[in-house]
């Protein structure tokens, strides 16, 4: 009888040590960062998130709200040579066209564009969702880790916002 408790008492606190454990390698494909805020008026960042799954997802989110005449860039780098940056460029409420350029670091001249099928876009000045780009692994190359640069552009003001910093790479996200 005493074993049996004994015996319990163990297994509820082995359990209990396994589920306290913190996660692993799993949690290694998500990272996000905050951008500073205030550095921009019309256009200002304040935070990316990026997710390497199945597919790269980066969202967005401004402290002002989205707005007609604003354009959302994205540079995806692999890391793979000089030629293994991908670009993605839309603006709010109009038609996406699904155009993935592979292109130098921070260029928006592609040497030529990726075939993508399952790239989305998002950004809509009438809801508070973040900006977001969804890009499968397939069309990059399967990369086993991705890196990503973020610029806002108000094309009325003038204004720009880049995240992290101007023409900069954000960490590492490992899939």
């Amino acid at each position: 009888m005493v074993t049996t408790r004994w015996a319990r008492a163990m297994a509820v606190g082995t359990v209990g040590v396994v589920l306290a454990m913190p996660a692993g390698p799993a949690s290694a494909d998500t990272t996000a960062y905050d951008d500073p805020v205030g550095d921009s008026t019309s256009v200002d960042i304040s935070r990316v998130r990026v997710v390497h799954r199945d597919a790269v997802t980066v969202r967005v989110r401004s402290v002002v709200p989205l707005a007609a005449g604003q354009v959302y860039t994205f540079w995806v780098s692999t890391g793979r040579g000089p030629r293994s940056t991908y670009h993605v460029s839309f603006r709010a409420n109009s038609g996406f066209e699904g155009q993935l350029g592979l292109v130098r670091p921070f260029d928006r001249t592609p040497s030529r564009f990726v075939q993508c099928p399952g790239l989305r876009a998002r950004a809509d000045i009438f809801s508070d969702a973040p900006v977001a780009v969804r890009i499968p692994r397939s069309c990059l190359g399967d990369p086993s880790r991705v890196r990503v640069a973020v610029r806002f552009d108000d094309e009325i003001t003038g204004d720009v916002d880049w995240a992290p910093e101007r023409r900069t790479f954000g960490p590492w996200v490992k899939r």
